[in-house]
């Protein structure tokens, strides 16, 4: 059965219903700024066949991140096979999606692991391999998407320019660079929270560092990551089609990673509310219909919940042992 997760204090339970609360009211914020008449109109003329594909899109997503998880695994010695990785991983998906904080359904595969290779090995010793695995495998992630959004971040910047005047652009490098050291410093410190009273921590650090860092490593997991970034713009265009709402790949390369990028902030559920902002405003600042960016950004929220669902069957299981 799943292993119960650890037992949530009090404030933490205040930041869930806080996240709750900031992504319900920032959602509310964003609708209220546009036409819900025609975001009904659109859902009602949803084309099936665009999203089956956009549903096949998003299914393949698991599929990478299964693959790229089993590679760090494998490369720390932390025994996993690519089916169990991926029925786990459909399993985080959906808890991520559900749960607050967006990280449960990791903490729910690293136990898991913990405790498969605990009972193979008879030994514990594997397990802050598991925890460090998953960390690498989330920061892989966090590394391709920053490197996208960072890349399209001046083409930002002129529209910015011409709409709010040649001082914004000093600000917007100054935030991104603000956003990416905290990224990198919360990595940082929970790897290091998870590795300080290692004794093998020397160990563990350099084989770390080559499953991130080679050249012949990053050349296996980077492209898993940069592919799986692709996959949300493809399934971003394909929901928009799926609307009747044209959209060319080129704005969605554009609008897409920053949408992902602030999605990943912990004051909003599974990125309810912040995604759709986001999304209304950059199509505003393109000189497009907010209206249209929401209803998209709506529509691809729920169709990525739908795709975690297999996530059921795993729990359903789990739960019967």
């Amino acid at each position: 059965m799943l292993p119960p997760l650890p037992p949530a204090a009090p404030n933490h339970h205040v930041r869930a219903w806080m996240q709750v609360f900031g992504s319900v009211m920032m959602l509310a914020a964003t609708l209220w700024f546009v036409d819900l008449v025609e975001i009904w109109q659109r859902l009602r003329q949803l084309q099936a066949a665009w999203l089956v594909l956009t549903l096949g899109i998003l299914v393949m997503q698991f599929v990478l991140l299964a693959a790229r998880w089993w590679w760090f695994a494998r490369r720390l010695s932390a025994p996993l096979s690519y089916p169990q990785a991926l029925r786990e991983y459909f399993l985080a998906g959906l808890l991520n999606q559900i749960l607050p904080f967006g990280i449960l359904g990791d903490v729910s595969r690293a136990i898991r692991h913990a405790r498969q290779t605990r009972q193979e090995a008879r030994t514990s010793t594997r397990a802050p391999q598991v925890v460090v695995a998953i960390l690498l495998e989330r920061g892989s992630g966090q590394i391709a998407l920053w490197v996208v959004a960072v890349a399209i971040l001046p083409s930002w910047w002129q529209r910015l320019r011409t709409l709010l005047g040649p001082s914004v652009p000093l600000l917007l490098p100054g935030a991104a660079s603000l956003l990416a050291i905290a990224l990198v410093g919360t990595l940082v410190w929970i790897a290091w929270r998870t590795l300080h009273r290692i004794e093998s921590i020397s160990d563990l650090a350099s084989a770390s560092w080559r499953a991130m860092f080679s050249p012949a490593s990053a050349a296996a997991h980077l492209p898993i990551s940069f592919a799986l970034v692709g996959t949300h713009v493809l399934a971003f265009v394909a929901v928009a089609h799926g609307l009747r709402l044209q959209l060319s790949l080129g704005l969605a390369v554009h609008v897409v990673p920053i949408a992902l990028v602030v999605t990943t902030l912990p004051a909003f559920l599974a990125g309810w509310g912040i995604r759709e902002a986001t999304v209304a405003g950059l199509y505003h600042l393109a000189g497009l219909r907010s209206t249209d960016g929401v209803t998209i950004a709506i529509l691809y929220g729920i169709v990525s919940l739908v795709a975690s669902t297999p996530g059921l069957l795993v729990f359903s299981r789990a739960s019967q042992r």
